[in-house]
C-alpha cells in the first residue's frame, strides 16, 4: 500500500483518484521547536537536530523518546538514520563520527584524522554498518570499517568528471551510493565505489530516496524524481501557507519542518 500512496503523492496528493479512491492530507500534530534539520527512519521515528546542537528522537505520535548531546565536538554536521539501530552522527569540526543505538546511547566513535582524512562534508552509513564518506582532499569516495580501515576507494572524481566535486550529502540506497553535489548534480556509484553516472539535478540542499523516488525541494516547493522513468513531478501541498524548510517522508506520513514547528501529516484514503 505504501507504493500506491507514494504514486498518489507524486501527482496531486489530494485531488487525484487511484483505483476508485482518493488520498487526503491531514495535519495530525505539531511539535513546537526551532530546528535546523530533520530525518526519519523506516519505523516512522523522527530525528531532530536542534539549534543548540542536541539530537532529539520522537515517536510517530510526536512524543519525545530520547536525546543525545555531545558538548566537546562542536555542532552536529549531519546524521544518517536509515538504520535505526546504528545511527551515525558526524562532527565536521573534529572529523569525528559517533555511532548511536536506538536509544541514542553511544556505541562507538571514530576519528577520521587517524586515516589522514580531514575534509569531509558528505558521510553516511553503509548497509553493512560500515561508513561511506567523500574525502574532499583526494576527491574520492571511500568506505571505512568500524576499525578505521579503508575498505573501498573510488578513483579521483575530478579526473573522471572534469570538475571538482563538492558533495554535501551521501546516501546509500538499494546497493548504490548517491552523492548530492549542488554544483554538479547527484553522483551515483555502485556498491564497489565505482562511478556510474550523474543525475542532472543541481542546487539541491537536501535529498531523500524512498520507494524508487528521489525527493527534493526548490524554493519551498517539493518535487519527486523517479529513478527508473526519470520523470520529475511537483508535489502540491495546498493546505500550507507557511514556507517549508524541509520535508521528510516515512511510509504514509510526512514531517514538515517550518520556522517554529514541525508538522506531522498523515495521508489517508477517502471514498469518492
Amino acid at each position: 500500500m505504501t507504493r500506491l500512496l507514494l504514486m498518489l503523492l507524486a501527482t496531486l496528493f489530494i485531488s487525484v483518484a487511484f483505483a476508485q479512491q482518493k488520498t487526503e492530507l491531514q495535519v495530525t500534530d505539531s511539535i513546537p521547536i526551532h530546528a535546523k534539520w530533520i530525518a526519519t527512519d523506516k519505523m516512522q521515528h523522527l530525528y531532530v537536530i536542534k539549534n543548540d546542537h542536541t539530537l532529539h528522537k520522537y515517536d510517530a505520535q510526536g512524543q519525545l523518546l530520547y536525546q543525545f548531546n555531545e558538548n566537546n565536538l562542536g555542532a552536529i554536521s549531519s546524521i544518517d538514520v536509515q538504520n535505526p539501530f546504528y545511527i551515525l552522527v558526524y562532527y565536521n569540526d573534529y572529523t569525528t563520527v559517533i555511532i548511536l543505538d536506538r536509544t541514542l546511547s553511544e556505541v562507538r566513535r571514530q576519528d577520521l584524522a587517524d586515516l589522514d582524512i580531514y575534509q569531509v562534508q558528505a558521510i553516511g552509513m553503509a548497509s553493512d554498518n560500515n561508513i561511506w564518506l567523500f574525502d574532499n582532499d583526494s576527491y574520492t569516495l571511500k568506505k571505512i570499517s568500524a576499525q578505521n580501515e579503508v575498505l573501498l576507494q573510488s578513483t579521483d572524481l575530478s579526473l573522471l568528471t572534469g570538475t571538482i566535486p563538492a558533495p554535501i550529502q551521501l546516501i546509500e540506497y538499494e546497493n548504490k551510493v548517491y552523492l548530492n553535489s549542488p554544483e554538479g548534480g547527484i553522483l551515483v556509484f555502485d556498491q564497489y565505489a565505482t562511478y556510474a553516472k550523474t543525475i542532472e539535478l543541481q542546487e539541491l540542499e537536501h535529498i531523500q530516496l524512498y520507494e524508487g523516488q528521489l525527493f527534493y525541494m526548490i524554493q519551498h516547493q517539493l518535487y519527486t524524481y523517479h529513478l527508473l522513468s526519470f520523470q520529475v513531478k511537483p508535489i502540491i501541498l495546498p493546505f500550507l501557507t507557511k514556507k517549508i524548510k524541509q520535508v521528510s517522508i516515512a511510509q504514509s506520513r510526512l514531517y514538515l519542518l517550518l520556522e517554529e514547528q514541525i508538522q506531522l501529516v498523515e495521508t489517508k484514503k477517502v471514498k469518492k
